[in-house]
């Protein structure tokens, strides 16, 4: 009888921990999916939300060595996207990121509105709307992407009792906001 006993809690314990282990994997699978989407693009093909910021700090600087000759670079919102152009490539969190881009998206618009108000040269008017522009388009992209709905995607898959017991110990799936 006891034999019995400890050969049923083996087994018992061997399929939990199977189970465990198999689902842990198959969340960080899928957790890895969804970073590869945000980091690479879904083939990866550089058609990724991380690349756009990128593209995005840099029209920044851009817009920092046009602002030069207009507005002192001592300016706080100067500064601040200049600390940001070189903080957003060396950060990995995703939602850390997010507060980055908004941050920047808010400078940003500072500077594009204070150069408006400035009297430029023709060929830094030009400069002006082509950076300007190719920001917007960055910015469009970015919130046009589904990164987050596959992550609420995610957690829904992964609700319950089961899924949120085993999300205690696998890859934390970031939301971009």
């Amino acid at each position: 009888m006891i034999k019995t006993r400890t050969a049923i809690i083996i087994m018992l314990v061997a399929i939990l921990g199977s189970s465990t282990i198999s689902a842990v994997s198959s969340m960080n699978s899928m957790v890895t999916k969804l970073e590869t989407h945000f980091y690479a693009g879904d083939h990866n093909d550089n058609l990724s939300i991380y690349n756009d910021i990128i593209d995005k700090t840099e029209i920044a600087s851009n817009l920092i060595k046009l602002a030069k000759e207009y507005v002192s670079s001592n300016d706080s919102h100067i500064k601040e996207i200049q600390k940001l152009v070189n903080d957003i490539p060396e950060t990995k969190s995703i939602s850390k990121l997010y507060g980055y881009v908004k941050a920047l998206d808010s400078d940003v618009d500072w500077l594009l509105s204070e150069l408006t108000n400035k009297s430029l040269s023709a060929t830094h008017k030009e400069l002006l709307t082509k950076y300007q522009s190719q920001y917007r388009s960055e910015t469009n992209t970015i919130n046009s992407d589904n990164y987050n709905t596959l992550v609420r995607q995610y957690y829904d898959e992964t609700k319950g009792i089961p899924g949120s017991l085993f999300r205690l110990i696998a890859k934390k799936a970031e939301y971009f906001e």
